[in-house]
């Protein structure tokens, strides 16, 4: 059985890779990249669990999430949005949009261990017609 894979899109290199180093001692296959334009090709290539994705990139956090969840490709992934700053407001709209969580940095130490039940429990990814 292979094991779940995430997406992690962040403009911080240093927290991917630790984020990618502590999902792969969760068992994670994990893919990382900078560039938030590359969020969706990688997601319809990869069909990950799901996408861990910063709210504050050069594509706007909530446009990508729009994107992902509208996509026949990947619309059945989990997406945890990430942000620097606490704001309701955005809290709400990601939710609207289809997140299934809203985490704010820096986050506490259980933060991948939860990452890795979310994408042991998401359904497989459909492959559309």
């Amino acid at each position: 059985m292979t094991s779940p894979i995430i997406l992690i899109s962040d403009d911080e290199p240093l927290l991917i890779s630790a984020l990618v180093r502590e999902g792969r001692r969760a068992g994670l296959t994990c893919i990382g990249d900078t560039r938030s334009e590359n969020v969706l090709p990688l997601a319809r290539q990869h069909r990950p669990a799901v996408v861990i994705l910063d709210i504050h990139q050069q594509l706007d956090g909530r446009d990508l999430l729009s994107q992902l969840k509208q996509d026949p490709a990947t619309r059945h992934c989990k997406v945890i949005v990430l942000s620097g700053i606490e704001d309701q407001h955005m809290r709400h709209q990601c939710f609207t949009l289809g997140a299934d969580a809203y985490e704010v940095k820096p986050f506490s130490t259980t933060f991948m261990p939860r990452v890795a039940r979310m994408a042991a429990s998401a359904q497989p990814m459909p492959i559309p017609a």
